[in-house]
């Protein structure tokens, strides 16, 4: 060992005692690597964690180990070594140390001394292990990570961010954040994110951002704010995931909740949302115009021409409503052919009347469907969404019962909702009560109205029509309950009891001995479509007694067209029993020459509409003279329906029409009354009373049974 001057020891003191508060150990080594002298935090390292005993110097592990790095210095004195050393430590895990070496010439000294610090590089070996594993795992996340400084500026970007945006982190690192903003999202976004994380509270929300090619995406990001020890905000981290994918399935499962799939306009689940928001949303300052429309006559037009047709009507109505309508308003199809708008701010009658005349002008134009032309007219409900009600259901049935009011007009038009309109609503749903009482109460009848041969005035058949007494209201038009009989379904019961019964009184008239005449029945819509229609017929005639040829079943045109394939087996069927077969109210249907030609029917029956104002309306003479004329070439029977003046008489009879059916002839009678004046006289011509010759006549016309 070297000999320590006195000035070389105070040298070294001064040295050690630099260094002994420090938390960096120092050591200083003779050229045999005696240790000369060491700080605290030396003796820490050294001897109290690798060797407790420091009489025997240095563990001989450590100065082995240390050797090499000080070799070098030996032979460059200005040179300094740095290296990193493993030391086990007894009990306890090994202690990674960083030595620093280098050479010291303390004063008189005639060779250096080794100057060595040493650190404790566990804890910081560590924290790099755990950085690695972080960094390792942050680059292979699923997650698009982002750090930026305090102001927003990148500082890193995962691969994944450079995946989902297009943007390596050279391009954009010390760019702000900013570059990604499609300008879709809302200002007010932005501002709450902001807030939120300069207040050092996370932020969770959805941004749609901009790639580097300019397409856009959905972002799902959770960004949070770091903060030094002094709760300073140093940089924010973004943990970002493309739900691009979830917004667009999102967004068709709201579609198939809220739009209906032929038109895109908004459906009935839509329509109520958005009238709710009217109702109770302050930014929605009423009041408003709510429009129910349903087309007109729809349902002949889909039966006749097709579904896919129907489907292309709907489809241009849909088109030319949202065209007419202003940015103020909203359309919706609630199903079927009802459509209904909401105009917002639009109240003043005059005003609403003018819209609505511009959409009834619109939709009235013709609709080219394949090769046909086809032109549909609405019916219009109105109601004052905040005035007619508060409620959205009680609006709805508001213009739902102005726009049935509408048709009852003659459809093409519209009605405002009325108050009265609601007692009517009542009335009719008393009757729809009431009638499914009706025939078990017996308040149920059939009355009779003849056919009759112009030609001889003879009775050629008898037209069975229904009628119902109510207890309290008294007699109730067919018209009035008809149609509610049909849509409730009661129409079948009813329908069966209606056959029996002029099945029966037919056969009673023969049994009395006089003329057999054929019965004539209406089938509803309902009733040909029943399954059991063929067994029902079948249990009248054998209950009756009651030949089938002298049974007619009278079916509509509109009934035949919404199945043909369906309709000519039904008909056939019928006519395999030997029952007749006519088509009333001709005319007003879609059926043409190749349709009727399948149809095995026997008899048409002109509708009452062709007769009116004849002989004056031109128009309805060509319509007539028409139908009979082709009814004659196809072999085909005619009756004329609503007879009521000689003139109509006599211009049928001048166009080969002889079967007529009409007031000038009878009006519909009950059986007994038809059946005494029948027992009288087999002829309702009528002709006899110009010459007061017909006592019978003259008789029943005093008691008011036949006018």
């Amino acid at each position: 060992m070297q000999k320590i001057t006195q000035s070389a020891e105070r040298h070294i003191n001064m040295l050690i005692d630099w260094f002994s508060q420090s938390s960096v150990g120092v050591l200083l080594l003779d050229s045999t690597l005696q240790c000369v002298a060491n700080n605290p935090c030396a003796a820490e390292l050294i001897w109290e964690r690798i060797q407790a005993d420091k009489s025997d110097g240095l563990p001989q592990d450590f100065v082995q180990a240390l050797r090499p790095h000080l070799e070098p210095l030996t032979q460059d004195s200005s040179h300094q070594h740095a290296t990193y050393m493993q030391l086990e430590q007894p009990d306890q895990p090994s202690m990674l140390l960083k030595i620093e070496c280098s050479i010291v010439h303390p004063d008189a000294m005639e060779q250096g001394l080794f100057f060595i610090t040493l650190r404790n590089a566990s804890k910081n070996a560590h924290l790099a292990r755990k950085l690695k594993l972080f960094k390792n795992a942050v680059e292979n996340t699923g997650s698009a990570v982002v750090i930026t400084n305090a102001n927003g500026e990148i500082e890193y970007a995962n691969t994944r961010f450079s995946d989902m945006t297009g943007y390596n982190l050279s391009e954009i690192k010390g760019k702000s954040t900013s570059l990604l903003r499609s300008n879709m999202t809302p200002e007010a976004t932005y501002t709450e994110l902001w807030n939120t994380i300069r207040h050092q509270k996370k932020w969770h929300g959805t941004l749609l951002n901009k790639r580097k090619d300019g397409s856009t995406y959905w972002s799902l990001q959770n960004i949070s704010p770091i903060h030094d020890e002094l709760g300073n905000i140093t940089n924010f981290v973004s943990v970002s995931e493309d739900i691009s994918q979830i917004k667009a399935h999102d967004q068709q499962l709201e579609k198939m909740a809220y739009y209906d799939p032929l038109t895109d306009l908004g459906n009935r689940r839509n329509f109520r949302r958005t009238l709710d928001q009217y109702l109770h949303s302050p930014s929605h300052t009423g009041p408003h115009t709510l429009l129910l429309l349903d087309l007109d006559h729809f349902k002949q037009i889909n039966d006749t021409m097709g579904h896919e047709a129907g489907d292309a009507l709907l489809n241009t109505i849909a088109n030319r409503l949202c065209y007419c309508v202003s940015d103020n308003a909203s359309v919706f199809r609630l199903g079927g052919d009802e459509f209904t708008i909401i105009f917002q701010d639009l109240h003043e009658r005059d005003a609403i009347i003018n819209s609505v005349n511009e959409l009834l002008t619109l939709l009235a134009q013709p609709v080219q469907i394949g090769f046909h032309d086809v032109r549909v007219t609405v019916s219009i409900g109105i109601t004052l969404i905040g005035v007619d009600s508060q409620d959205a259901s009680d609006l709805l049935r508001n213009a739902d019962l102005a726009m049935y009011h509408a048709k009852q007009l003659g459809r093409n038009t519209f009605a405002f909702y009325e108050t009265y309109m609601d007692e009517k609503a009542q009335r009719i749903l008393s009757i729809e009560h009431d009638l499914r009482n009706a025939l078990a109460s017996d308040q149920l009848s059939l009355a009779y109205q003849p056919q009759v041969n112009a030609q001889d005035g003879r009775i050629s058949a008898i037209e069975a029509l229904l009628r119902w007494q109510h207890p309290t209201r008294g007699a109730i038009p067919p018209d009035d309950f008809i149609p509610y009989a049909e849509e409730t379904g009661a129409i079948i019961p009813i329908g069966r009891w209606v056959l029996l019964e002029a099945c029966k009184a037919a056969k009673q008239l023969q049994a009395e001995g006089l003329p057999h005449l054929k019965v004539c029945v209406n089938l509803s819509a309902r009733q040909f479509d029943d399954p059991d229609l063929i067994e029902h017929i079948k249990e009248a005639l054998a209950t009756s007694g009651l030949a089938p040829h002298w049974l007619e079943l009278e079916i509509t045109e509109s009934m035949l067209m919404r199945d043909m394939q369906y309709a000519i087996d039904t008909l056939n069927r019928i006519k395999m029993m030997g029952i007749s077969l006519a088509i009333d109210d001709f005319g007003t249907g879609y059926s043409s020459l190749s349709h009727l030609k399948k149809m095995p029917v026997d008899l048409l029956k002109v509708d009452r509409s062709f007769l009116h104002d004849i002989p004056k309306d031109k128009d309805n003479i060509a319509i007539t003279s028409t139908i009979i004329a082709m009814a004659k070439q196809l072999g085909l029977s005619v009756v004329a329906e609503g007879v009521e003046t000689k003139e109509q008489m006599r211009f049928l009879q001048d166009i080969d029409c002889t079967l007529m059916q009409g007031f000038l002839f009878s009006r519909p009678i009950d059986f007994e009354t038809f059946k005494a004046h029948y027992k009288a006289c087999q002829f309702h011509c009528r002709v006899c009373l110009e010459y007061n010759a017909c006592s019978i006549r003259q008789d029943a016309d005093a008691e008011g049974l036949l006018n």
